[in-house]
C-alpha cells in the first residue's frame, strides 16, 4: 500500500511520479489548433482508412448557456436532453437532476442488476469471488459504470459518482479491495453523492475498501499505521500545507480501531485497538465521553467544516466542471455556498452554475477518456449491454484500457488528473479515434445503435444539409464551411448536390467518424 511519502500531491492535484500521461504532455495553455493541426494528429485511420479529421472549427452553435449547462452536467448533450431543458426549464431542471432519487432510473437500474456481483451481499461477494477471480468481478462494475454513464437519466448522480470515486480513490489493489470497491460503490459513493461532504466523508473513512487500502484496518494503539491518516488531511480535506506531521500522527491515533469485521465483510469498529489518549488536533480536542468510535465522526465533521477543507474541495470541483484554472471567484462563490449550508453539495453546485465564470468556460473543457467515450455513445443513442461473457467485457475494457482512464484503476491515492495537459497528446488522440471508428463500424458485441431514423431523415437532402443534420444529431451543432469542406474531399461530394439513398447510406459512417473524431467534439 502507498506511503505518504509516496503520494505527496502538487498543488494541482497531479503526482509526476505517477503520472506518465502528464510526463508525455505536461499541464501548460495549449493551443488547441496549433495541436490538432499537427502532421501526426489530425490524421486517423477510420472505415476504410483514410479519413483526415479537421484540426478545429469543424463543427460550431451559437451560445446557449442550457446546452451549456448539459456539457458540463452530462455525460453528453442530446436532442432529448436539449427538449427535457427546455421542457422544464433551467432551475426545474437542475433542481430535478439534484434530485436523483426523483428520476425514474428502473431501466438502467435492471440492465446493471444483470451483472451479478454490483448487488451482492459483502459476504456473498467475497465466497463466491475471492477463491475465484476477483478482478472478473471488478470488471463487471467497471462496465456497469460505462452502463449508467451512457444510459442513466440522473446524469449528474452520474458525473458526481465519478468526481467521488476520484477524490476518495480506491483503486483496484488487490482482490479484497476490489470487491471491497464494489460494495463501496453501492453503499457510500452512489447513494451520498449529492448529499453532504461530512457524510461522504464518514462514509469514506468507515469504507473496508478505503480501510485496506489505505491500511487503516490494521491500525492500532501502539501499532499505528498514518497512510490514511495522511491522505485524509492531504487528498480528502484540508491539502498540501495546511496540517502538520504532528496532526497526521495524532488522526492515526484517533482512528485506530476502525477496522473490518472478516466474518460480516463489514466495517468494524474495535475498541479495546483504539487509543484513548487525549488529542488536540487542528484546534479539536477529543471529548472525554466513552463513545470513542464517536470522536472520530465527530472530527471528520469537524475537518469537513474547516475552511481549507472547502476551498481544497470546491477547487477540484471547479476544475471538473468549470476550468482547469478555476477563477478565484468562482472558488470563493462555492466556498461560501458550503460554508452557509453545512457541506451540501447542492447548494455549492448551483452556485457554481450560477457564476459568471462557468458561461465564460464554454467549450473550453477538454474530455477525459472515459468522458469522450460515454459522450460518443450517448450520441449515437447507444446501448451499453450487459453479459456475463467476460470476453466481450474485456474487448471494449482493453481500449478503454489502453487510453488510460479505466474506472478503479489509477494507482494512487489522489485520482486521475483533471487537467487538458494530462490527456491532449497524439497518442492519446489516436486511440480515440481508433475507438470511435470501431463503434461506428460495430465492432463491439456488447454495443449496440441504430441510425435507422437518422439515415431515412437524411435521404433527398443535399450534402450540406446532410452535413448540419448530422452535427445536429451528434452535437448539436451544425458543420461549418471547414467542415463541409472536409467532408466534401473525403466523400468526393459538393455542398449542393443531392446523393442518392444508397450513397447516404454508404457515407453516413465516415460522416459519423468525422463529426465525433474533430476538435470540437474533444472539448465540452
Amino acid at each position: 500500500m502507498p506511503s505518504g511519502t509516496e503520494t505527496q500531491a502538487l498543488s494541482d492535484g497531479v503526482q509526476p511520479e505517477v503520472v506518465a500521461l502528464a510526463a508525455e504532455a505536461p499541464i501548460q495553455e495549449i493551443d488547441r489548433r496549433s495541436f490538432f493541426r499537427r502532421p501526426a494528429g489530425v490524421v486517423a485511420a477510420a472505415i476504410g482508412g483514410g479519413l483526415v479529421l479537421a484540426g478545429c472549427d469543424f463543427t460550431s452553435a451559437a451560445f446557449d448557456r442550457r446546452i451549456h449547462l448539459l456539457k458540463r452536467l452530462t455525460f453528453g448533450a442530446t436532442p432529448a436532453d436539449r427538449d427535457r431543458i427546455v421542457s422544464l426549464g433551467e432551475t426545474a431542471w437542475l433542481n430535478e437532476q439534484l434530485a436523483p432519487a426523483s428520476i425514474n432510473t428502473s431501466a438502467i437500474d435492471a440492465k446493471v442488476a444483470q451483472l451479478p456481483p454490483i448487488n451482492m451481499a459483502p459476504v456473498d461477494l467475497f465466497n463466491t469471488y475471492l477463491a475465484a477471480d476477483a478482478k472478473q468481478a471488478g470488471q463487471m462494475l467497471q462496465h456497469a459504470a460505462l452502463m449508467r454513464a451512457v444510459e442513466s437519466p440522473a446524469q449528474l448522480q452520474e458525473r458526481m459518482v465519478e468526481f467521488w470515486s476520484d477524490h476518495f480513490n480506491v483503486p483496484f489493489a488487490d482482490k479484497q479491495v476490489i470487491l471491497y470497491k464494489i460494495v463501496e460503490d453501492r453503499t457510500v459513493i452512489r447513494p451520498l453523492a449529492l448529499t453532504s461532504f461530512k457524510q461522504l466523508l464518514v462514509g469514506s473513512a468507515t469504507s473496508p475498501a478505503m480501510g485496506r487500502y489505505l491500511d487503516n484496518y490494521v491500525s492500532k494503539v501502539n501499532g499505528i499505521n498514518e497512510n490514511y491518516g495522511r491522505e485524509l488531511l492531504e487528498l480528502h480535506t484540508l491539502g498540501v500545507g495546511n496540517y502538520t506531521e504532528a496532526d497526521v500522527v495524532s488522526t492515526a491515533r484517533l482512528l485506530t480501531g476502525w477496522s473490518i469485521d472478516n466474518a460480516t465483510r463489514t466495517f468494524k469498529f474495535k475498541q479495546a485497538q483504539n487509543d484513548p489518549a487525549p488529542l488536540t488536533i487542528l484546534g479539536w480536542t477529543r471529548p472525554t465521553t466513552a463513545d470513542r468510535f464517536s470522536h472520530g465522526v465527530a472530527f471528520l465533521q469537524y475537518l469537513a467544516m474547516q475552511p481549507a477543507c472547502a476551498q481544497f474541495v470546491c477547487t477540484k470541483l471547479a476544475r471538473r466542471f468549470v476550468s482547469d484554472r478555476p477563477d478565484p471567484a468562482l472558488v470563493t462563490a462555492m466556498v461560501n455556498a458550503w460554508m452557509a449550508n453545512d457541506s451540501q453539495i447542492a447548494p455549492v453546485l448551483k452556485a457554481m452554475v450560477a457564476h459568471s465564470a462557468f458561461d465564460a468556460s464554454a467549450g473550453g473543457k477538454f474530455r477525459r477518456p472515459h468522458d469522450y467515450i460515454s459522450f460518443g455513445l450517448r450520441a449515437l443513442r447507444a446501448s451499453v449491454n450487459p453479459s456475463t461473457n467476460l470476453n466481450q467485457i474485456k474487448k471494449i475494457a482493453k481500449q478503454i484500457d489502453g487510453m488510460g482512464n479505466q474506472p478503479f484503476e489509477w494507482p494512487a491515492p489522489n485520482g486521475y488528473p483533471d487537467v487538458e495537459g494530462a490527456w491532449l497528446n497524439t497518442g492519446g488522440l489516436l486511440c480515440r479515434w481508433n475507438w470511435t471508428s470501431d463503434v461506428v463500424a460495430r465492432a463491439f458485441n456488447l454495443l449496440t445503435y441504430d441510425t435507422t431514423a437518422l439515415r431515412q431523415s437524411l435521404y433527398g437532402k443535399a450534402a450540406n444539409a446532410i452535413y448540419d443534420a448530422v452535427g445536429q444529431y451528434l452535437l448539436l451543432e451544425g458543420v461549418t464551411d471547414v467542415g463541409e469542406t472536409m467532408l466534401n474531399t473525403q466523400l468526393g461530394w459538393t455542398s449542393t448536390m443531392q446523393p442518392t439513398n444508397a450513397q447516404v447510406d454508404a457515407a453516413l459512417p465516415t460522416i459519423l467518424v468525422a463529426v465525433l473524431g474533430a476538435a470540437d467534439a474533444q472539448y465540452r
